[in-house]
């Protein structure tokens, strides 16, 4: 409309518009001063005023504009282009220092636009007056022109005001932060560490000042979040590879930094450190029981039978450094057990199943080795072959087992051949059995077997029977023999009885010399004292004995066929026969020597002088007539 209706020029219309976009809200001050003594004023003036570094002022900007990244290309075109089309240099005064000061940018945007204005009008007129425009046309290009610039301008103020938000946010983060650290670390909040109190602060200087109040946190606090880091990870693979569940308290570690919580980390980490240790030092001792006991066996874990289980446990274990043994690995492999409450109860288990292995092959070895013993021995073979044999055999492998169950094999096939004399063999055993134990007639033919004598019928069962029935005759004659044993020195001294008492019929023993006649009066008060003193005894003990040998097998004790227990009742009534027959002749012959008249002579015997008058056992010092025990 200026246009239109006046013969101004353009430039002088641009200067006019463009002084009034730009002019100051505030009034100039009238004086003379110059920009730099303004600008060193201001300076001087507001010493409080802090500025934030580049680098924080250079990371708002860049998350600001990264907010704008969400326009379209066709905006950020527009933008760039808007912008790219403004070219101005910004008034910039040296202060006193020498540093370079940026004067307010309302009076750099003023004097800027001034001269741009004046600049671009000249070169719209000369275009325009050279392409012919109208006035309108001029108008509508003078109008879209100005409208441009007041789209970049409101452009650039968004922006601005959108580097503010971002300010103003990141203050608000870095104020919760601080929440955060210091709640973590359990110390207070900082009171001095908002600047909304001095005036001419402003957002580059507050995040500036939470910058620095935040470094020393974050040091504190990473410190801390680092050694609780590396206890949570230790207890996580502890945890791991004994196989057991973990607390959840020990996985959160950013709300509590405090060294409270790092003590109780530690303490932690040191008593899995110490289940570690017992736990490895337990399956260590398991893998090498298993390993001896596989050896034992001689089981082989690098084989295609073997299990998965022996494949582990034959890789578990390696050497230190110290020649000690320790884990390959602490975690399950497939060369590996690893130490979890899995392995632990495999070990355990197997180290069992492994031991009643050992067990049932010692056994069946020992079995086996006793009844290879006994046929070498039937079958005669010969010693050579029996060390050939025992020195191939090494060790409780499934060899060992092979080879001795091939032997047994082979010496049954001789067994076999030689059935008949092994039977004929058998029963002369067993006759001299019969005879050694008394056995009755009726006993002997009880043994059905011993009556077959079709060499058709002799097998390996009528050698079993033959077999069988002389241990039983083995065992029954072991169990007579302390019962034969008190026969025997019973009837020992019963023989000695009777060899006393001829030794007291004859008076000629007396007669000795003084040496001679010590020794004999000597052995003579021994049988008299084994007489006296055994005799009843052994007799008492074997009436006991036998009793019990019948009770228990039904029959009674045969010695040299003759029931013994009968025998002692005989030889006793004998001997009581024989004491009183001469007891009887005694009386008789006193008698006679009373009715002859002659006196009787029953003191002592007239001896020379140096004869004294000798010690007779079991004999009556007055009569010198030998009594018998009460006992005998």
């Amino acid at each position: 409309n200026i246009l239109n209706q006046s013969n101004l020029p353009l430039s002088f219309i641009l200067e006019c518009y463009s002084n009034t976009m730009t002019s100051p809200s505030r009034e100039e001050p009238d004086t003379d001063v110059s920009a730099m003594d303004t600008a060193i004023k201001m300076r001087e003036s507001s010493p409080v005023v802090r500025f934030a570094t580049p680098r924080t002022i250079e990371k708002v900007r860049e998350r600001a504009f990264a907010a704008a990244a969400g326009l379209d290309d066709q905006s950020r075109m527009s933008i760039n282009q808007s912008m790219a089309s403004v070219s101005y240099t910004p008034i910039m005064t040296p202060n006193r220092s020498g540093d370079i000061v940026l004067l307010s940018p309302s009076r750099t945007i003023a004097e800027t636009l001034k001269s741009l204005a004046t600049v671009t009008g000249q070169q719209l007129e000369e275009v325009w007056d050279e392409v012919g425009y109208s006035p309108e046309d001029r108008a509508s290009q003078l109008n879209d022109l100005i409208v441009k610039f007041r789209d970049l301008c409101e452009q650039k103020i968004s922006e601005e005001r959108g580097v503010a938000e971002t300010f103003s946010q990141t203050i608000n983060e870095a104020k919760e932060e601080m929440q955060q650290l210091t709640a973590a670390l359990q110390i207070p909040f900082p009171g001095d560490i908002s600047l909304e109190h001095e005036q001419q602060s402003t957002l580059s200087d507050e995040l500036a000042h939470l910058e620095i109040a935040l470094d020393d946190l974050r040091v504190t606090a990473s410190q801390a979040l680092e050694d609780l880091q590396e206890c949570r990870d230790f207890l996580i693979e502890a945890h791991e590879a004994l196989g057991v569940e973990m607390n959840p308290k020990w996985i959160e570690i950013g709300s509590d930094l405090t060294m409270g919580q790092r003590e109780k980390f530690h303490e932690k980490k040191a008593e899995m450190k110490s289940e570690l240790s017992t736990r490895t030092s337990a399956i260590i001792q398991l893998v090498r029981d298993c390993q001896h006991l596989m050896r034992d066996l001689k089981m082989e874990a690098e084989s295609d039978s073997a299990s998965e289980i022996d494949k582990r446990i034959a890789g578990s274990l390696v050497r230190s450094k110290d020649d000690s043994f320790m884990m390959a690995s602490k975690h399950r492999t497939d060369t590996c057990i690893g130490i979890d409450n899995i392995a632990m109860e495999e070990l355990t288990k197997r180290v069992s199943e492994l031991h009643v292995e050992k067990r049932r092959r010692k056994t069946r070895l020992q079995e086996m080795g006793l009844e290879i013993a006994k046929l070498w021995e039937k079958l005669r073979v010969p010693e050579d072959e029996q060390m050939t044999f025992t020195e191939s055999v090494r060790g409780l492998g499934i060899d060992t087992l092979k080879k001795g169950e091939t032997e047994l094999q082979r010496l049954h096939a001789i067994k076999t051949e030689m059935i008949g004399q092994l039977i004929e063999e058998a029963r002369q055993g067993i006759k001299e059995l019969w005879d050694q134990i008394d056995a009755e007639e009726e006993y002997r033919s009880s043994f059905q077997a011993f009556c077959v004598n079709d060499e058709n019928a002799f097998d390996d069962n009528l050698l079993e029977a033959h077999e069988a029935y002389l241990g039983k005759l083995h065992n029954r004659y072991e169990q007579r023999k302390p019962i034969l044993r008190l026969i025997e020195r019973r009837e020992g001294i019963v023989k000695e009885r009777m060899e006393y008492e001829n030794l007291q019929k004859d008076p000629e023993r007396l007669k000795q010399r003084s040496g001679a006649l010590a020794r004999q009066l000597l052995e003579e008060e021994k049988m008299a004292r084994r007489i006296k003193r055994e005799l009843p005894k052994l007799t008492n003990a074997l009436k006991e004995k036998l009793t019990e040998w019948k009770e228990r097998h039904s029959e009674d004790f045969l010695h040299q066929k003759a029931i013994y227990l009968d025998e002692i009742s005989r030889q006793e009534e004998d001997w009581s026969a024989y004491k009183e027959k001469k007891h009887q002749k005694m009386l008789h012959k006193k008698h006679d020597e009373n009715t002859s008249g002659q006196p009787a002579v029953f003191g002592k015997k007239k001896f020379t002088s140096h004869h004294r008058n000798p010690r007779v056992p079991l004999a009556d010092t007055k009569t010198n007539i030998a009594k018998p025990s009460s006992r005998t």
